[in-house]
């Protein structure tokens, strides 16, 4: 599959990693416009000096702080344990023992077996999860590298608490990582964006953080990705995904089970449909709550005659409804709201009347 053209995305990710570390950075945009790619791409291409953590928390269990920690966390090398421990001190000996181990882009932070153990107890003092981090953060600068930590659909943590949200200690954290410390590159990637306005406001990250849109692909750059994925009829394709990265995935692989370019379109707008449907009909028999079916409709019927309307234009119950049923992409520092592909703006054409 290639790599789609992102250049400009990619330059400024590459310029707010290459300085001083000062802000926490929300990288949004809608589903399946190539968040994790972009971002991969980037970590991927960074110079050796470079340590990235980069934790995904998708399909991951993370209900209670010990989840939490154990996404974060991973037992490795334990035969080496005994040959880094420092006169028993757990913290410094776990921080010796990752700056040993820490390759260019990790998955999980390798810790020892006992202090795992310890972070997940969430004892207080020297084993807390955070200051345990930032003595990692801390050391690794020491020695002449630079840390990145990447936290991939954080909006999974919404729920999380330890004594109150861990979300609250983990903003805080950024925060000192970056505005307060300077030690390490933070950047926390999602399409829940009404979780993003949602902590930005909560955190009090004013003056502390930005965001980074990725967003779906103009026409031109569209265009060149068909050409490597060997689209034919461009028009064609364009009229129905656009630049929506995670459909031209899709019709690539409709293609290869041996459908024409046609064929594979419709059947992907066929299930569009299906899903509106069904999120529709299960509204109107009482089985997701929800605002009414006439409400709801109202609203999606604005988007027959206008691709993007501003969110105080809309009923707010049904806003937030459609937003988290992946309906509508709301962009907070627009302040707009659009629906999230073009399959379902010909969907809503078809079903809303």
């Amino acid at each position: 599959m290639p790599f789609y053209n992102r250049e400009e995305d990619i330059r400024r990710m590459k310029a707010v990693l290459s300085g001083e570390p000062n802000l926490v950075y929300f990288v949004y945009g809608p589903i399946n416009s190539g968040k994790t790619a972009l971002l991969m791409k980037v970590l991927e291409e960074l110079p050796e000096e470079y340590r990235v953590f980069y934790i995904n928390f998708r399909g991951l269990e993370t209900s209670r702080y010990e989840d939490f920690v154990r996404a974060l966390f991973t037992v490795r090398y334990q035969g080496v344990w005994e040959k880094i421990k420092e006169k028993g001190d757990l913290l410094l000996g776990g921080v010796k023992f990752l700056e040993e181990v820490a390759k260019k882009l990790n998955y999980t932070l390798p810790v020892p077996r006992e202090l795992l153990r310890a972070l997940v107890r969430g004892e207080e003092g020297e084993m807390d999860c955070f200051k345990y981090l930032e003595e990692v953060m801390r050391r690794l600068v020491e020695r002449g590298k630079k840390p990145v930590f990447v936290l991939d659909e954080l909006q999974m943590l919404r729920e999380v608490k330890k004594d109150g949200p861990v979300l609250h200690d983990l903003f805080n954290f950024l925060v000192r990582m970056t505005k307060e410390t300077h030690l390490t590159h933070c950047l926390c990637a999602t399409s829940d964006c009404l979780f993003v306005e949602e902590a930005y406001s909560n955190a009090r990250l004013e003056g502390r953080a930005k965001y980074l849109l990725v967003d779906d692909l103009t026409r031109d750059k569209a265009y060149e990705v068909y050409e490597g994925f060997g689209f034919e009829d461009k028009e064609l394709v364009w009229d129905y995904i656009g630049g929506k990265v995670g459909d031209m995935v899709i019709l690539f692989e409709g293609k290869k089970q041996g459908y024409k370019e046609r064929e594979a379109l419709t059947r992907m707008l066929r299930d569009e449909k299906r899903r509106l449907r069904w999120m529709l009909r299960l509204v109107e028999e009482g089985e997701k709550a929800g605002p009414s079916i006439k409400e709801l409709k109202e609203v999606l019927k604005v988007f027959r005659e206008r691709k993007e309307v501003e969110d105080i234009e809309l009923k707010g119950r049904c806003l937030k409804f459609l937003i988290e049923e992946n309906i509508l992409f709301y962009n907070p520092v627009e302040g707009t709201v659009r629906l999230q592909s073009r399959l379902l703006e010909r969907a809503v054409m078809e079903l809303i009347s």
